[in-house]
């Protein structure tokens, strides 16, 4: 264990200084990211929304994202980095302020499409900005340190959020206000990752990354490995849509759960989360990125099983823990091997058809979710996710099963891109 931490804060110390300052910038935006996340659907059912039209609110923001994902990282292969993290850092603050403010379901789906516009920026920017500030020796360590820092994002906003309803609708008594104001508040914090994204030193793209273009010449040439790398994330966030954006109301509607009960609940999932993503790269080292994403997905799946058919609390509370930690430590490593396998001009591109392909499966699932958990409840709903995982899981093993070969001796795993292609 001794070795393992002492390896882990040797790597820390190998990130540069920009990567440092976009880790900084990504938990300050991810704080507001998971406020919203915990407490957004929660004020929607409050005011009276239903499953359905939340679930076309939460599929709103992934509309967003979907449709400027490509563009962006078109634009940001021409064109220096900063001043667009920073026009992203505003816009999704202040999108994110009218969907606190508004009540009329046409204004929350508008205000959520144009905020993941906003963000989807700052999402497709991260995985080339690590590639440019980085080297082979701390890559991969950087990639799930950043996850991690959304994940600390979310146990920060996560356990003060739930909480701070409670306490400001104990003073105001009004529990919608409580709702706003937290709310409010995560939107601040969020823009006061300006701060660090300010003092980023961004240079110039390489000639080699200007010259990527997504022509029918690109595609010919390359969407067979596109589509290798998009579709398990395509099926798998389709999975996810369907009932992860509605586990907050899950807890509500079969526990009778509050708030801030909820948030203590993603709290402790975000450190499980946190403790995966950590814990990534030395389960890299022994087993290498393929088969550890394939591995902790299908170790995840009983913990899914035990959500959707328990009524008992405690084994409720386990399991959504478990699953949540398992399930998303991969994700980091999923981005990490696109990126590694990708050539250097068009990894903004991967990192952007990554994006697409959740964005636009979640996008579909979470409205289909909702409606399907209105009509049929979380059993069948969360059964169908299974499904989903199960079929992803063979889908990305198959595909990359011969990504990786085990070296000699310290080497661990060695890319064989020639097996990708």
């Amino acid at each position: 264990m001794k070795t393992g931490v002492q390896d882990y804060v040797h790597h820390l110390r190998l990130f540069s200084r920009n990567a440092r300052l976009y880790l900084i910038g990504s938990f300050l935006m991810g704080v507001n990211f998971h406020v919203f996340q915990l407490l957004l659907n929660l004020y929607l059912k409050q005011l009276g929304f239903d499953e359905g039209q939340i679930g076309y609110v939460v599929s709103s923001r992934a509309i967003g994202m979907t449709l400027i994902a490509i563009p962006a990282a078109m634009l940001m292969s021409r064109i220096r980095l900063k001043p667009l993290l920073l026009t992203s850092c505003v816009l999704f603050a202040v999108f994110s302020f009218f969907i606190a403010t508004y009540q009329a379901l046409t204004l929350l789906i508008g205000f959520s499409i144009l905020s993941g516009m906003a963000f989807s920026f700052y999402r497709v920017a991260a995985a080339p900005f690590y590639m440019r500030n980085s080297t082979p020796a701390e890559r991969t360590h950087l990639f799930s340190f950043s996850f991690g820092m959304m994940l600390l994002a979310g146990m920060a906003g996560s356990i003060g959020s739930g909480k701070m309803v409670m306490v400001i609708s104990g003073w105001t008594g009004d529990i919608i206000l409580g709702y706003q104001i937290t709310l409010y508040i995560g939107i601040a914090v969020a823009l006061a990752a300006l701060i660090p994204f300010f003092l980023v030193r961004s240079s110039k793209p390489s000639e080699e990354e200007r010259r990527i273009s997504l022509s029918y010449r690109q595609l010919k040439e390359r969407g067979r490995f596109y589509f290798k790398i998009t579709i398990s994330n395509f099926i798998i966030g389709a999975g996810a849509g369907l009932i992860i954006p509605f586990l907050n109301l899950y807890f509500r509607d079969r526990f009778n759960l509050q708030p801030d009960t909820i948030g203590f609940y993603y709290f402790v999932v975000q450190l499980s989360m946190l403790a995966g993503s950590l814990s990534g790269p030395l389960l890299v080292k022994r087993f290498g990125l393929v088969r550890t994403v394939v591995i902790t997905q299908i170790v995840s799946l009983p913990f899914m099983l035990i959500l959707s058919y328990t009524y008992f609390l405690p084994l409720a509370f386990v399991a959504f823990v478990l699953r949540g930690g398992l399930m998303n430590l991969g994700i980091p490593l999923v981005t990490n091997l696109g990126m590694e396998v990708a050539q250097k001009k068009e990894q903004g591109l991967v990192n952007a058809l990554l994006m697409v392909a959740w964005t636009s499966a979640w996008m579909i699932s979470a409205a289909i979710g909702g409606t399907l958990i209105e009509e049929y409840g979380y059993t069948i709903t969360m059964n169908i996710t299974v499904v989903l995982y199960v079929i992803s899981t063979i889908t990305y093993y198959g595909f990359f099963r011969k990504a990786e070969a085990k070296g000699d001796g310290s080497m661990g795993w060695v890319l064989a891109r020639d097996n990708v292609s």
